[in-house]
């Protein structure tokens, strides 16, 4: 079937690297040509792999089908920060300081978190003030994590995250380079430290064209 074997080349030059990230692929009608087959079945092939994320596609004079960058894995198997987590995938974390500051109670920190130097999600975190009012003195551009445990002796060991699909916003969109509406993957997370006591409530938010969720399973649980 032509369609698949579209796919399947495409596919395949990405995963030896003859395709790489930002490169531009042939326009449709060259590809038709090239594999015999109408513009239609070619536009097909071209969508499933955007679908997948494996491409990403814009129109215009400068427009095209596109090799999109890798996702990156936000891994629910294991509790860790997401600076620890993007460095055990070779890509560079990097925060931008949105906001920070004393409200309710409570202290509030919004950042941009980078992927290699892109936005990449938006975090919204709040640490009880009467514990951490300090952060506020703190350098927040790198793990906030280290910062607890560091100066506080209040390492996060464990996280209740519940996930669901959102739509980025006007402020979202703004900060992430996308258009609102784009599709995101909202993160809601209650941390605790050893004590069991709540050191983190977080709203994040993670760029849907970027991100895929990984989760491990144990055991079939039969009810």
């Amino acid at each position: 079937m032509k369609y698949a074997q579209i796919i399947a080349q495409i596919e395949q030059a990405i995963a030896d690297g003859d395709l790489a990230p930002g490169d531009r692929l042939p326009p449709e009608r060259a590809l038709a040509e090239e594999h015999g087959v109408s513009r239609m079945t070619v536009r097909q092939a071209l969508q499933s792999l955007e679908a997948r994320g494996l491409l990403r596609r814009s129109i215009g004079r400068n427009g095209g089908s596109f090799v999109a960058r890798p996702k990156v894995e936000r891994d629910l198997g294991t509790f860790s920060g997401l600076s620890e987590q993007l460095a055990r995938q070779g890509v560079v974390a990097g925060a931008r300081v949105v906001s920070a500051g004393e409200v309710d109670g409570a202290v509030e920190i919004v950042r941009v978190r980078l992927a290699d130097g892109e936005p990449f999600a938006v975090e919204r975190s709040s640490f009880p003030a009467d514990r951490f009012r300090a952060l506020l003195d703190l350098d927040l551009s790198g793990s906030l994590y280290d910062l607890l445990e560091e100066h506080f002796d209040a390492a996060p060991v464990r996280a209740v995250e519940r996930i669901e699909p959102v739509l980025a916003d006007a402020d979202d969109a703004a900060a992430l380079g996308l258009r609102a509406g784009a599709p995101l993957m909202l993160v809601d997370r209650v941390a605790y430290d050893s004590a069991e006591l709540v050191v983190e409530t977080a709203r994040d938010v993670f760029r849907g064209d970027r991100t895929r969720i990984v989760a491990w399973t144990s055991e079939l649980v039969r009810v």
